[in-house]
């Protein structure tokens, strides 16, 4: 029996997937036999980038609500706890291990009868769904993992679907080109369900299609979205005309605040613009253009999209500053395009690595810039010289990967 959450943790990540996954019948028949079929509501997000942005947005604004809110995301930044949430509190330890105990004997029962394994992404859905029954909750916010159409969150009936935006990531998994990966997104949609998204125009004909052929109301956002500007301190767009602001700095997250809106204002025609200027304002969402002091910066951005919404956002905040930015990226990502993104706005990059498997050898980034550069085995080291070296008009940027800027998070506070 797991006593603490650290051997929790150790039992989870241990539990890989001993095949690709081709259907959902593994989770729909774990839901079914541990008795989790949702009696509540179900808000399905799915997207390249902005999915914990914009779920967050929304269950702030289901609490204040009233509504007794659980929220599922991935991956986290701080805490793994960060994964599961009621009402915006995270799971506790005790309970995480409680139902890790839970479901490693149903595991190993499923296991020894199926042949197969529950993988990590599952069993931590599983733990969510315990959770929320055993907190009542009335609606849950549930953003997916990898893709949509073969997620595992993907076998819940939503009443209402969000697709962020689309790019180009998990290329492997999801398809070679964007109109493959919107199919995979699009994956989450249901008939006669609303879908609220800020694709951009060019796939808009993918979606008009899909939602034909599969009875879907699809709501384009993105053009409806305009005038927005950032300070460093706010940003600030109008939606339909109507001026909002948030507290999160980039301007990306006018799209993300914009579709909350949108699903709010569809949900509950009659909730008060006074009630959403409020949410917008106490939404935050760590690691996403995130201040650690006013000259250091971390962005989660860990692929080209992002990196290209965290580059405009930058030279919009700070047209007259320069930057130093620390990076490191998986190799699986497109890391070389990443970096040609921000060689157009650094001075100077510290190349580092990270402890995981699929980390980039450090050597590999060397070879991808023309700038200047230095390269670091260990991130403490690039840390410290970047910050040695950080002229008072100076910006450093940490970015390149979800897992670094956990990592990054927790060395500043150490050495600030």
């Amino acid at each position: 029996m797991m006593k603490t959450k650290e051997e929790a943790l150790d039992w989870l990540y241990q539990q890989k997937k001993s095949k690709k996954r081709e259907d959902l019948s593994r989770i729909k028949f774990c839901i079914e036999a541990l008795d989790l079929l949702p009696t509540y509501k179900i808000i399905h997000i799915a997207g390249t980038n902005g999915k914990g942005s914009t779920a967050s947005y929304i269950s702030t604004m289901l609490e204040s609500k009233g509504l007794k809110t659980g929220l599922f995301v991935s991956p986290f930044v701080i805490v793994f706890n960060e994964r599961i949430e009621v009402n915006h509190a995270y799971i506790s330890d005790e309970d995480m291990v409680r139902y890790c105990n839970e479901l490693k004997n149903f595991a190993s029962e499923y296991e020894e009868q199926a042949q197969d394994t529950i993988p990590f992404f599952e069993l931590t859905f599983l733990m969510a769904l315990k959770y929320f029954k055993d907190q009542r909750v009335e609606i849950a916010v549930i953003e997916c993992g990898i893709g949509g159409l073969l997620d595992a969150t993907n076998c819940l009936y939503p009443v209402v679907s969000v697709i962020t935006n689309i790019g180009f990531d998990h290329m492997s998994q999801l398809g070679s080109t964007l109109e493959e990966i919107a199919l995979q997104k699009l994956g989450i949609t249901r008939p006669n369900v609303p879908c609220f998204t800020c694709i951009t125009p060019n796939l808009k004909q993918v979606f008009t299609d899909y939602a034909t052929m599969h009875h879907i109301e699809i709501n384009y956002v993105l053009e409806d979205v305009k005038h927005i500007t950032t300070d460093g301190r706010y940003t600030y767009f109008t939606l339909d005309d109507v001026p909002y602001k948030t507290s999160m700095p980039a301007a990306y997250q006018a799209y993300n605040a914009s579709l909350a809106i949108r699903v709010m204002n569809y949900l509950f025609p009659e909730y008060p613009k006074s009630q959403i200027d409020a949410c917008l304002l106490n939404t935050f969402w760590p690691g996403r253009f995130e201040y650690f002091t006013e000259q250091i910066l971390l962005d989660g951005a860990h692929n080209l999209p992002g990196v290209m919404a965290l580059k405009e956002s930058l030279k919009q905040i700070y047209p007259n500053r320069k930057f130093k930015i620390i990076f490191t990226a998986l190799k699986d990502k497109s890391y070389p395009e990443m970096v040609r993104t921000l060689e157009e706005i650094t001075e100077m990059f510290y190349f580092t690595t990270l402890t995981d498997k699929r980390s980039t050898q450090v050597e590999e980034f060397s070879l991808l810039t023309s700038r200047p550069y230095k390269l670091y085995e260990h991130m403490e080291e690039a840390l410290k010289e970047a910050m040695l070296h950080l002229n008072k008009e100076e910006i450093l940027v940490i970015t390149g990967s979800l897992h670094f800027i956990s990592e990054m998070r927790r060395i500043l506070k150490h050495e600030i």
